[in-house]
């Protein structure tokens, strides 16, 4: 018995190895395009560029849009990468107007800054799938399509909380001040 468990923990042990062995280290493109769409966001009124940037990276930590992106490269793109050669997420490249070029398997996405916040365009196979703006609002942020509907909403309130509604206008998920502070602490 003792024989089978010791048998079992070292190939465990193995497994782990070959794992993190496997899957540190690659190009690690979803978390750079994610950083890269950071540093194209555009501030708008007393809200310089500067200060913009760093409240979309704050609130990228806040819904762990880094640590989400890292993991998933870790484990998964970045594996395929090694035992494939080729990672099915491309880098992003970056046309003269700012636009955003990045390739998740047969999807593209595109990412183009406005002055009051970006154009996002999803194609497949080259054809356009689906079209969205997200503006700045009065409360937050909004994605709205081409018209004018809007299709979701982030909304930050007064007590330090973030909501999220659907097109309706319905509540679809809400995090107080202390979860989002647990959020960003990778709590």
């Amino acid at each position: 018995m003792a024989t089978l468990v010791r048998r079992m923990v070292i190939a465990v042990v193995l497994m782990c190895f070959v794992t993190v062995s496997t899957a540190c280290y690659g190009p690690f493109n979803l978390t750079k395009n994610v950083y890269h769409w950071n540093s194209n966001v555009k501030g708008s009124g007393q809200v310089n560029d500067k200060w913009m940037k760093e409240i979309v990276f704050f609130g990228m930590l806040i819904v762990p849009a880094y640590m989400f992106s890292a993991l998933l490269d870790t484990f998964i793109f970045n594996s395929m990468h090694f035992w494939t050669g080729e990672s099915p997420v491309k880098a992003s490249t970056m046309g003269s107007d700012g636009t955003q070029v990045t390739t998740i398997g047969e999807t593209t996405i595109r990412w183009t800054p406005l002055d009051n916040g970006a154009r996002v365009v999803y194609e497949r196979w080259g054809v356009v799938e689906r079209r969205a703006t997200i503006v700045v609002s009065e409360a937050g942020y909004r994605l709205i399509d081409d018209n004018n509907r809007v299709l979701s909403e982030v909304e930050y309130a007064a007590d330090g909380s973030l909501q999220l509604r659907d097109g309706n206008g319905q509540l679809v998920n809400r995090w107080s001040q202390k979860q989002l502070q647990s959020i960003a602490q990778g709590q």
